[in-house]
C-alpha cells in the first residue's frame, strides 16, 4: 500500500511581521493601503488555502498591534502585566492603564469581547477607515480633550487570555490557530490549562474580577467613581461580577454602558439595588440603522434603556461610532446629582426631569 512521509507534507507558511515586505503601507490619512494599488485594502483571500490566508494575516495583524501600541503609549498610557507585578518573561496578561490611574477622581473602564485583541475595537474600523478610528487611539484622545476632570482610562484584554509560551506574550484565539505549526496541515496547538493559561485570568470572567478587585482596588483612590462600557460578550460578564459584589462598588460605579448585538441582561439582572442602578444609570446600545441614540424597545429585554448604536452591521463598530454618545452619557451622570434615566426617555431630555424629587 501506498503511504505519505512526513517529508512530502507540506511545510508551514511564513510572513514576516512587516508591512511594506506583506505589500502594504500606511498613508497620510492612517489608513493600511497597498503599495501596488493605493486604494486596495487590506486582502484576506490571496490564495485558496486557507492555512496561508490566515498565517498572512496574523502577520499582517502583528505589525499594526506594535504600530497601535506604541502610539497608544505616547497618550499618557501604560502596559500593566497583571497579575501586578508581573515580570514581562513570566505568564501575564498585559492591559492599558492612564499614568493618573493613582490621581484620578474618575475612571472609565473599558471592557471589551472575549475575542478581541488588546486596544483594537474593530480590524472591520481599522482597514475600512483608520487605523485610530478602529483602535482605541481616537477613544482616549476624546476622553482627554473633551471630559474637563480629566478621568483616567483602564483598558482591559479578555481577548487575549491564552500563554503563548514560545513568544512570551498573551494571544487571543485567533492568533494562536494562527501559531507555526510543523506543517501545514498539522492540528493546531493544543491549550494546556495549566501551563497556556494565567492564575486569575483564565475566562474573561476571572480577568474583570481581576480588573476590580486587584487592579482598581489596589491602584486607585478609594474615593474613585468608576464608569464602566462593556462591548458585546464583556456586557453581560462585568453585570455579573457587579451584581454579585454590588456591596462593594454601591456607590463607587456611577453609570454603565453596554454595546450589544443579541446579548440580552433583562432576565439575569435580579430583584435589589443593583437592579435600581441599572434601570436608572446604565444605557444599551444596540446594532440599529437607525441614527445615533435613536431610542429603540427593548427595555424588558436589556433591564435598561435602549439606544441606536448608529450601525447595524456587527457588534464590534459599535464601539467605533457610539463610544462619543457613551461619554457624553458618563459627563451628564457625574455632573447632575441625582441623574436617573426615564423610562426610555428621548435623548435631550431638561436636565431638570433627570434628577430625583428634593
Amino acid at each position: 500500500m501506498y503511504r505519505l512521509h512526513e517529508s512530502a507534507l507540506p511545510a508551514d507558511f511564513h510572513f514576516p511581521a512587516d508591512l511594506e515586505k506583506l505589500g502594504y503601507a500606511i498613508n497620510d490619512r492612517d489608513q493600511v493601503r497597498s503599495l501596488k494599488n493605493p486604494k486596495q485594502e487590506f486582502n484576506f483571500f490571496i490564495s485558496k488555502n486557507e492555512r496561508m490566508n490566515v498565517v498572512q494575516r496574523e502577520a499582517y495583524n502583528s505589525c499594526l498591534r506594535s504600530h497601535i501600541q506604541s502610539r497608544i503609549l505616547e497618550l499618557s498610557m501604560t502596559l500593566t502585566n497583571l497579575p501586578i507585578g508581573t515580570p514581562t518573561s513570566r505568564p501575564h496578561i498585559p492591559i492599558y492603564t492612564s499614568t493618573n490611574i493613582g490621581t484620578c477622581n474618575r475612571l472609565i473602564v473599558y471592557i471589551g469581547e472575549s475575542w478581541q485583541d488588546l486596544g483594537i475595537f474593530a480590524w472591520r474600523t481599522i482597514g475600512q477607515e483608520t487605523i485610530a478610528a478602529g483602535s482605541i487611539i481616537d477613544f482616549i484622545k476624546t476622553v482627554q480633550t473633551t471630559s474637563p476632570d480629566n478621568p483616567g482610562i483602564l483598558i482591559a484584554n479578555t481577548g487575549q487570555l491564552l500563554w503563548y509560551r514560545g513568544g512570551e506574550r498573551a494571544v487571543t484565539q485567533t492568533t494562536w490557530m494562527a501559531l507555526p505549526r510543523q506543517w501545514a496541515v498539522s492540528p493546531p496547538m493544543e491549550v494546556d490549562e495549566e501551563k497556556n493559561r494565567v492564575p486569575g485570568h483564565r475566562d474573561p470572567k476571572e480577568h474583570v474580577a481581576s480588573i476590580f478587585d486587584e487592579v482598581i482596588t489596589k491602584l486607585c483612590k478609594k474615593d474613585v467613581v468608576i464608569d464602566v462600557i462593556g462591548m458585546g460578550d464583556g456586557g453581560p460578564v462585568v453585570a455579573e461580577y457587579l451584581q454579585g459584589n454590588w456591596m462593594k462598588w454601591e456607590g463607587k460605579v456611577k453609570a454603565i454602558a453596554i454595546g450589544s448585538g443579541s446579548i440580552w441582561l433583562g432576565e439575569k439582572i435580579q430583584e435589589g439595588s443593583f437592579k435600581k442602578f441599572w434601570e436608572e444609570r446604565a444605557r444599551a446600545y444596540i446594532q440599529s440603522d437607525e441614527p445615533l441614540e435613536t431610542p429603540l424597545t427593548g427595555r424588558e429585554d436589556f433591564g435598561c434603556n435602549c439606544y441606536s448604536a448608529g450601525q447595524g452591521e456587527v457588534v464590534e463598530r459599535v464601539m467605533p461610532v457610539a463610544y462619543k454618545s457613551m461619554l457624553r452619557f458618563f459627563q451628564l451622570v457625574n455632573d447632575v446629582p441625582g441623574y436617573r434615566e426615564l423610562l426610555e426617555m428621548m435623548p435631550g431630555t431638561d436636565v431638570d426631569d433627570l434628577t430625583d424629587e428634593v
